[in-house]
């Protein structure tokens, strides 16, 4: 009998099935899971990095990175009220609306940006200035020799006035006043020789116009008259900027020189003008003056609280009447004024009884 072989050894495997391609082995798979975690982690990194470069302000930025360009929307403007420190009236003008800018948006790859300029003026330090060259301005006026006190306006004019009361001949009185009269006319007149003594003199108002840099100082002068106590009189006395005072002649050469008493005394159709003081009545009793109920009475005053010279009327229809109860004029009834007024005889109304009337007020002031 044969004897028995010992059979070859059977594989293990030699049952198996081969090995599927698309099976990994377990280090494979790790090596994938631990390369997919470090991109992850690099795209987390990424992100926050992008944020904050966007979150800097670019003109902090001193190098030459591109900076990424923000898609700017402009809405409609929306009403916003205005700012209390503004003008009134006018409201500031809306901002545009900027929208936050993708953090994920990547930097465009265009060139980079240019710099912000800098204002040279605004990094340049202050120049010191040494205190020897510095400058003071100041309106003050310039100081007076020694022994010399500032002379007010008051005092100026009345140092003026008392030269013009105190001179004897036109000549002396030519460079004290201003006047549109002629000087053939002047030397015809009261201002060619001595005036009258005086036993007052005393400031009555002063006007100042500071547009035209006139200051007027009325003067009461009461002058010594052989017939009466005395012949009371206004005197005004005009300074201009810097120049020296001077007496405006004409309202003087009216009253106490007797022009207006001269047109009085000639009645005539031609219109006369005269620099007096005005004071209006709410009423007429002159029952010669006709249809008096429907007039009112202008003073013609050498003074206030003086006897008027004469009295003219005016109707309740007239500019005079209306400047009276507007209230926003110069004038109101009983007030004393020193004013330009047109005057001239009426004889149209009833020829046997004319009267003296008052046309209009040309002006609120006296002017040469």
């Amino acid at each position: 009998m044969p004897e028995p072989q010992a059979s070859p050894p059977i594989s293990k495997h030699s049952h198996a099935l081969p090995r599927d391609p698309r099976q990994k082995g377990l280090f494979t798979r790790i090596l994938r899971a631990f390369v997919f975690l470090l991109c992850a982690v690099g795209v987390v990194f990424g992100v926050v990095g992008v944020k904050k470069f966007l979150s800097e302000d670019p003109r902090a930025k001193s190098t030459g990175l591109a900076v990424p360009v923000k898609k700017i929307v402009i809405d409609e403007p929306k009403a916003t009220s205005p700012d209390p420190s503004s003008e009134p009236g006018v409201a500031p003008a809306p901002e545009p609306a900027v929208p936050a800018a993708d953090p994920l948006a990547p930097p465009p790859p265009s060139s980079p940006a240019p710099a912000p300029a800098l204002d040279a003026e605004a990094l340049s330090p202050p120049l010191a200035v040494p205190p020897s060259e510095l400058k003071i301005i100041s309106d003050a006026a310039p100081e007076l020799p020694a022994g010399l006190e500032p002379i007010s306006p008051a005092a100026a004019a009345m140092e003026v006035l008392e030269k013009f009361l105190n001179a004897k001949t036109l000549a002396e009185r030519l460079p004290l006043i201003e006047t549109q009269t002629p000087e053939a006319e002047l030397a015809l007149s009261c201002l060619a020789g001595p005036l009258p003594g005086t036993s007052r003199i005393e400031i009555d108002s002063q006007e100042t116009n500071a547009t035209e840099q006139v200051v007027d100082s009325y003067q009461n002068v009461d002058f010594d008259a052989p017939d009466r106590p005395i012949n009371p009189q206004v005197i005004l006395v005009r300074t201009r900027g810097t120049g020296q005072p001077k007496v405006v002649v004409d309202p003087f050469l009216d009253s106490f020189g007797g022009r207006l008493q001269a047109y009085i005394k000639s009645p005539s159709d031609k219109p006369g003008y005269f620099q007096v003081i005005v004071s209006a009545l709410a009423s007429c009793n002159d029952e010669h003056v006709p249809n008096r109920e429907k007039k009112l009475t202008l003073k013609l005053l050498p003074q206030d609280n003086a006897k008027e010279i004469v009295r003219a009327y005016f109707s309740r229809q007239s500019k005079i009447h209306e400047m009276l109860e507007n209230g926003t004029y110069d004038l109101s009834y009983g007030k004393a004024k020193a004013c330009t007024v047109m005057l001239q005889w009426n004889r149209a109304e009833q020829p046997d009884k004319p009267y003296l009337e008052a046309l209009s007020i040309k002006a609120f002031d006296w002017n040469p």
